[in-house]
């Protein structure tokens, strides 16, 4: 016997009955006032952000454009240099690479070290900690130290060492004298930082 209703006008009736318990909870939506107010709350947030950023000295000293980037495909990391910061071959191998800035007289070495069942590392921690009453030091993590301060008369450092999978590192230091900390500091910190493990 065939139904008085076709099949696609009961498939339409179902539909339509199984949409009406559903109901959108209206009370949860943001009016568009609210909607404002978090925006311009974000927004000043942000702002407030980047004014203590550069307040403290962390936004970038030298914009990407003035820096090249120091690429050891073979050791596995890269670092990036100061365009006007000149490569010393003579003191460079395929572990690294030294440079040298004549203006400032900021030396930058960044290289790879053996590290034989981490005896290298605990070596390198000991010498920054035995440098001097100017030195502090520590782990950022395991497999990161960071370490600044006076090392000799007139002089400054600041480190990064980073331990690899494979139980090596790479160690970057930038030396310069300490009557230009002021101006140094913040680019020998954004230096470290650009310090990367391939």
């Amino acid at each position: 016997m065939r139904s008085p209703f076709p099949i696609s006008a009961a498939l339409t009736a179902a539909l339509f009955l199984s949409s009406c318990g559903k109901q959108e909870a209206v009370g949860d939506v943001p009016s568009g006032e609210e909607l404002a107010k978090q925006a311009d709350a974000a927004s000043k947030a942000i702002r407030d952000e980047e004014a203590a950023a550069n307040a403290d000295g962390v936004a970038p000293v030298i914009d990407s454009a003035e820096m090249t980037s120091y690429a050891n495909a073979l050791r596995g990391f890269s670092i990036m240099v100061p365009k006007d910061w000149a490569a010393d071959e003579n003191a460079s191998d395929d572990n690294g690479q030294v440079f040298n800035d004549a203006e400032s007289k900021a030396t930058l070495t960044a290289g790879w070290i053996e590290n034989r069942e981490d005896a290298d590392l605990t070596a390198a921690v000991k010498a920054l900690e035995d440098a001097g009453e100017g030195m502090t030091g520590d782990y950022v993590n395991e497999n990161e130290y960071r370490a600044s301060g006076l090392i000799e008369e007139g002089s400054k450092t600041a480190q990064r060492i980073l331990r690899k999978p494979d139980g090596t590192m790479i160690k970057a230091a930038i030396t310069y004298p300490a009557d230009s900390a002021a101006a140094l500091d913040p680019l020998a910190k954004q230096i470290l930082d650009s310090l990367t493990l391939q």
